[in-house]
């Protein structure tokens, strides 16, 4: 599966406010990250590339304060699980019909909104020039 997209992104709540979401570091390949209910009730895992990551946090995470993202190779996981591109209109966001397991993420990085907006806290450094 090749897509214009080398990474993928999986937003979840930061485990300081959900610890449902809470992984163990480092990630064993075996480990299967916690659904939320908008995955439970869709029936796959929501992802974003690098450019609807701020939208999708203004959309999805608008009041939470910190988030972790989580890094996936587009063409490694399409490869071995199902990733379909869909949504309405021009705009296809990432899907994935499949559990996401440990061995599926490259690397995360935790994200802190400390009172400004999304936008400022992607800006950083760090994250900048990691989320591609």
């Amino acid at each position: 599966m090749s897509t214009t997209s080398k990474w993928i992104y999986k937003i979840q709540p930061h485990s300081s406010v959900d610890t449902r979401f809470t992984f163990p570091i480092p990630i064993p390949a075996s480990h299967t990250f916690f659904l939320s209910e908008l995955d439970y009730r869709d029936g796959f895992v929501h992802l974003s590339t690098g450019g609807q990551v701020p939208k999708t946090l203004e959309r999805f995470f608008a009041d939470v304060p910190a988030v972790t993202l989580l890094r996936l190779e587009t063409d490694r996981v399409g490869a071995f699980k199902r990733i379909r591109w869909e949504g309405d209109g021009d705009e296809k966001f990432p899907h994935l019909y499949a559990h996401l397991e440990g061995e599926n993420v490259e690397s995360f990085r935790d994200v802190f909104r400390e009172g400004g907006d999304w936008a400022t806290a992607l800006s950083k450094g760090e994250i900048k020039g990691w989320l591609e």
